[in-house]
């Protein structure tokens, strides 16, 4: 009833369609393919090959499903080979089978049957689907990653924002930093330029400031710099920067699809914490991205408490195996499926943890014409 092709990734970008996420746009899988091919570690994969499968209903394009076929070392020595979405690897914003025309629920089953039979592997592993993705009708989807986000469409602007999302300890906390930093003569300014080689040059040293609270350093990284530099030119684009007295002290920078803004990555000079800087970033985005007209604003993956101040909504990510019978999977299996499970049950951990900031926020949202308990939306989003 279906008919499956690979095709290559440049005959990808000959295709007219309509991705669900950034990260199945040609744009993001070519310039990923392009960076990480020859990286080879057991974070992104040994052995890369991409398998783009088109399915076809007749002579109806109706699916896009982009995999990718690779390798990683279990003991240093078991090499167990994975099929997963390409890009999940590194720095995803969401994946999914791309769906243009009506299928039913035979399509799922012959799509399992087709990848069986004409790709070999040891496990599927796909992660960063959605909740509402069509992959829960034929595998067990567990809790992966979140993303906090701002509904901006549902206010009629910035302050009506902050007025019914921001809890009243919140909003002082900005105020009193603010003052603090008029009494100390720091001139706050925000730039927002297109961003570019020499702007990334200019927040490296800031970025660098991570590595003080734990946290990675991007651009130490020459691949991962090089990929985000190419995603910031495929994309529209934007850098935010703060300045206190003309100097640099945080940015933030982010995408634009489909009248949503995603950021990307932002940091702040921890010589600046006191000031409340970082949270001053975050805030001045949002301001921004009401003056763009925007109707939603990512606030990007990850389970940071500090971005669930500023959040209305909650985006749930999940993840799905299934593998074949062989020795290595069979082998592998009890430790990949705990592992799985473990992040499942952390995840949902972390989530209860994090729903308590949306739970001691004081102000109300308007549905009909009533206000509602803020804990009313949160359990719908639950």
């Amino acid at each position: 009833m279906y008919r499956f092709e690979t095709i290559t990734i440049e005959a990808l970008e000959n295709l007219d369609y309509k991705a669900n996420f950034p990260t199945n746009r040609f744009e993001w899988i070519s310039c990923w393919y392009e960076v990480f091919k020859k990286v080879e570690n057991n974070i992104v994969g040994f052995n890369k090959k991409p398998y783009i499968i088109t399915v076809y209903k007749g002579e109806e394009l109706v699916a896009i499903v982009p995999l990718v076929k690779l390798v990683r070392k279990y003991l240093k020595f078991i090499r167990i080979s994975f099929l997963e979405f390409l890009g999940q690897q590194w720095s995803s914003l969401g994946n999914d089978i791309m769906i243009f025309g009506k299928v039913d629920k035979l399509f799922y089953q012959e799509l399992k049957k087709w990848i069986s039979k004409n790709i070999s592997y040891d496990f599927i592993f796909l992660k960063y689907i959605p909740k509402q993705s069509e992959l829960e009708t034929c595998y067990h989807l567990f809790h992966y990653s979140v993303a906090p986000s701002l509904q901006l469409n549902n206010y009629e602007g910035y302050q009506d924002f902050t007025k019914k999302i921001y809890s009243k300890k919140f909003r002082e906390e900005l105020k009193r930093t603010s003052r603090k930093l008029r009494r100390e003569n720091l001139e706050y300014t925000i730039e927002v330029r297109e961003i570019n080689q020499e702007n990334l040059e200019s927040i490296k040293h800031i970025s660098r400031s991570k590595k003080i609270d734990g946290k990675s350093f991007l651009y130490a990284n020459s691949q991962k710099e090089a990929f985000h530099l190419q995603v910031y030119k495929s994309f529209p684009s934007q850098i935010l920067l703060v300045k206190l007295n003309d100097e640099i002290v945080a940015y933030s920078t982010s995408i634009d699809w489909q009248g949503k803004r995603l950021c990307i990555d932002s940091s702040f000079n921890r010589k600046f914490r006191k000031y409340g800087i970082g949270i001053h970033c975050i805030d001045s985005c949002i301001s921004n991205a009401f003056d763009d007209a925007k109707e939603k604003l990512s606030l990007g993956m990850g389970h940071d408490s500090y971005k669930f101040r500023f959040c209305d909504d909650i985006i749930y990510y999940f993840m799905c195996f299934d593998f074949k019978f062989t020795p290595k999977a069979l082998l592998v299996l009890p430790f990949l499926k705990y592992r799985i499970v473990k992040t499942h049950e952390q995840v949902q951990a972390q989530v209860q943890k994090l729903s308590a900031h949306l739970k001691i926020k004081k102000k109300t949202l308007h549905k009909n014409g009533k206000e509602v308990p803020l804990l009313a939306i949160e359990k719908q989003i639950l």
